[in-house]
């Protein structure tokens, strides 16, 4: 397989550890090994604007593109080429000179990462 600047990058830039920390599941003691310990707590809903009206910007919607943002340039490029292809990882694996498992990674990866930056946000903002 030939290797452009994305697969480099790809393989540059994932960290060694797994995506979700093993402390966030129950282990072999508990009612439920394997599952989550809690469920993340819900966004609080944004006002519906009035017809024609323009959507002021929410805080989830702004700490999303803040999360998405601080993903490396490869990432952002994977999630929004996903994002644009209707979920269909065979043609952006295809347009980005990437091996299917290799999209499906680096899309995982960022998941994990604007995951972790909307939970900072919510933890770290007003209730």
């Amino acid at each position: 397989m030939r290797k452009n600047w994305l697969a480099s990058a790809w393989g540059r830039t994932f960290r060694a550890e797994p995506l979700v920390p093993d402390a966030a599941f129950q282990d072999a003691s508990e009612p439920y090994p394997g599952h989550w310990r809690r469920f993340p707590e819900p966004w609080p809903a944004t006002p519906a604007a009035r017809q024609g009206a323009a959507v002021p910007p929410s805080r989830p919607r702004a700490a999303l593109q803040a999360a998405l943002a601080r993903l490396p340039g490869p990432w952002r490029l994977v999630v929004a080429a996903r994002a644009a292809a209707a979920g269909d990882d065979r043609r952006v694996a295809g347009d980005l000179d990437l091996t299917v498992k290799q999209e499906r990674d680096i899309l995982a990866r960022a998941r994990a990462a604007v995951r972790d930056q909307l939970d900072r946000a919510r933890a770290d903002g007003p209730r």
